[in-house]
């Protein structure tokens, strides 16, 4: 299916910079991308994700950076967070809203200048203006959140002579199907070498053939060195659109000699409504695992869902321990999410619930009771995970 590409952009850089002068503004942008929902009445809110070279630290403009077609600017709620537990870069996430009139199809759209100069990738110099897209349908009558996406997630990091895995990790509402291309974000002359990402299911792969190859940004932007870019399409069971996030973002080519980023090993849990779920997450920094206390860790919290539940589930920081009572919880698939670091790089992880009211499948070749199939670092395996049921 052909989607429409809609010209459009993400953040902007805002005020505070914009004062100080265009010099002052330039060579700072490293990528970003925008997550639209809207609710039953029509009030558009839009939670963007944005990341800056560490020393030049843009502004979300709150005077509508952030334009919608037929509508205008947002406005930005509440302040926007900075984090700058990676020394490569300072993340940005802020909220905007604004009321739509009317059922349709919106574009988003927000402008500015530069990105970091010296990706490899560019032709030319790459201290230009960026653009990026997102959209979002609303029916007029009823809550929409077509696709959950932490940009975070993706491990920007890649390990020279190695292969690339890795995956978008995005969710689509209720009833929608998600599809992905690699569209060129221009200026961006050309994709990394060798990157591809899967169209049906978001999985990032770089060969080891390609990594190789790979060079460092030659400016001193630490951890620029090739930009890549794609858009993520949810449609419903007629193939219309009913939203669309573009992204950009940087690779980090690093040797294995080098302090390399911590990897935060992702679980996809099949469990029952009903459930009390216990397990820890586990990670490996500089390609050995890691015993609880040797990495800092940070509860990001509930991504969202395809359904409801009035119990959270939490995160012990210290021992690295997850649980979840599921009573009172919807059947659909949760994404919770949290961060590891090793006091200078970092890295997200997933914990994915599915939730059924059905009968859990066993994990192949395990006999029933079944112990809960989880999925990590790309592997089929069976985790140390305690489940009992709550009656």
């Amino acid at each position: 299916m052909t989607h429409p590409h809609f010209k459009l952009a993400v953040l902007a850089a805002g005020i505070s910079l914009a004062l100080a002068g265009t010099a002052a503004e330039a060579s700072h942008f490293r990528g970003g991308a925008m997550i639209p929902t809207v609710s039953a009445g029509g009030l558009l809110t839009v939670n963007a994700t944005s990341f800056w070279r560490p020393t030049a630290v843009a502004d979300i403009d709150e005077s509508g950076a952030i334009s919608v077609s037929g509508v205008g600017g947002m406005s930005q709620v509440g302040a926007q967070v900075n984090d700058t537990s990676d020394s490569r870069f300072t993340k940005v996430t802020s909220v905007h809203t604004v009321q739509l009139p009317g059922a349709g199809l919106y574009s988003l759209s927000a402008s500015s200048c530069c990105r970091v100069g010296g990706i490899q990738n560019f032709a030319g110099g790459s201290s230009t203006t960026w653009t990026m897209n997102s959209s979002i349908f609303w029916n007029g009558s009823s809550a929409s959140t077509p696709i959950l996406f932490n940009f975070s997630n993706v491990q920007p990091e890649v390990l020279r002579n190695a292969n690339y895995v890795g995956n978008l990790g995005a969710l689509g509402g209720a009833g929608l199907t998600l599809s992905y291309d690699q569209a060129l974000n221009a200026p961006i002359a050309s994709q990394p070498p060798g990157f591809t990402i899967n169209t049906a299911t978001g999985a990032l792969f770089i060969p080891a053939a390609s990594t190789a190859t790979y060079l460092d940004n030659p400016t001193g932007n630490i951890g620029a060195d090739y930009s890549f870019s794609g858009n993520i399409f949810a449609q419903d069971g007629t193939g219309a659109l009913r939203g669309q996030v573009e992204f950009e973002w940087l690779f980090d080519a690093v040797n294995t000699s080098s302090n390399t980023a911590p990897t935060v090993n992702d679980l996809i849990i099949n469990a029952l409504v009903g459930d009390v779920l216990n397990t820890t997450v586990t990670g490996v920094d500089d390609g050995q695992p890691t015993p609880p206390g040797t990495l800092s860790w940070t509860d990001i919290g509930l991504l969202g869902g395809q359904g409801t539940c009035s119990n959270a589930p939490s995160f012990n920081t210290g021992t690295q321990a997850f649980a979840w009572n599921t009573a009172n919880c919807t059947p659909g698939t949760y994404i919770y999410q949290v961060q590891a670091s090793d006091s200078l790089l970092t890295d997200f992880g997933t914990v994915t619930i599915n939730l059924s009211t059905g009968q859990v499948p066993p994990p192949p070749g395990v006999p029933e009771p079944a112990t809960l199939l989880l999925l990590g670092a790309g592997a089929l395996g069976l985790g140390a995970f305690s489940r009992r049921r709550k009656f």
